[in-house]
């Protein structure tokens, strides 16, 4: 299973809601129907700043966080495929609009839209993750508090040592939240999935883009995605819970940075990592 994140600062002429509706609504139509896709999460930053959320444990959990970070992004999409293969193909017409005939092409799906420059400013941040599953994701039919916390890899610590280490110990005692409903780790790679699935001639690809990316990928390495009944579980957690003082020490040992963020989260297609089917899916 292939997964890419893909980060987007909104167009400076929308307002932060304005640019929650024009992607949740216009954009999410076009982009659940890529070709192949198993999974399509977008995640827009919470207008509730995260010191409101966390109350008294957001100093207590936050160290090193990025100059103006708020400033780079406003929400970020989750793809998954069966392969870098299929990502590639992901934006090829897709045979599913109904006509005299029967299934014809429909060209619309390639532009995903055809709304980037409208909705973004700049090209989005796309890149592949490796992923653990710690606690799989039970949705309930109502709204969860999602959170995600940013991590930076202590200098020095040996890579696969950080991967083993957030996976397992931290992972296992960060999962002991009451009302977890979800517990999933995403690092970051150096796997190249932009080249092929935009165009040659995007803003990403220009020096300035580069630049802007590299900016924002220097302040953390991995991601942690919490899903949650409530924000005052989680704070008293990290303050008075019984695996509080491990996770502070942990925090020191692995991180050079640790921050957060509450996102609200859309499925426009739920994640299905089992094998594909032999028949047409979405």
């Amino acid at each position: 299973m292939l997964k890419v994140f893909g980060f987007v600062r909104r167009n400076q002429r929308l307002t932060h809601d304005e640019y929650r509706a024009g992607h949740v609504g216009y954009h999410n139509s076009f982009g659940r129907r890529l070709n192949g896709i198993r999974g399509y999460l977008l995640n827009v930053r919470a207008n509730a700043p995260i010191q409101a959320s966390l109350g008294a444990a957001y100093e207590h959990i936050t160290r090193n966080e990025p100059e103006a970070f708020d400033a780079q992004w406003d929400g970020w999409g989750q793809l998954l495929f069966d392969s870098l293969d299929a990502y590639l193909a992901a934006r090829s017409p897709a045979r599913d609009r109904a006509g005299p005939g029967g299934l014809t092409d429909d060209p619309g799906v390639a532009g995903v839209g055809g709304d980037f420059d409208h909705l973004y400013s700049g090209s989005p941040f796309q890149f592949h993750v490796r992923e653990h599953v710690g606690v799989a994701v039970r949705r309930p039919e109502r709204k969860l508090f999602k959170l995600a916390q940013f991590v930076k890899r202590r200098e020095g610590l040996n890579e696969d040592l950080f991967w083993a280490y957030l996976t397992g110990r931290y992972a296992q005692h960060a999962a002991t939240v009451p009302g977890l409903r979800g517990l999933i780790v995403n690092l970051r790679t150096p796997l190249d999935v932009m080249q092929g699935f935009f165009a040659a001639d995007s803003e990403g690809f220009t020096e300035a883009g580069v630049r802007r990316r590299e900016t924002f990928y220097a302040g953390w390495d991995a991601i942690v995605e919490y899903w949650l009944d409530d924000a005052p579980a989680f704070a008293e957690h990290r303050l008075r819970g019984p695996a509080a003082d491990t996770l502070a020490a942990l925090d020191a040992e692995l991180f050079d940075a640790t921050f957060y963020r509450e996102v609200d989260e859309t499925v426009a297609v739920m994640p299905n990592r089992a094998p594909a089917p032999a028949f047409y899916h979405r």
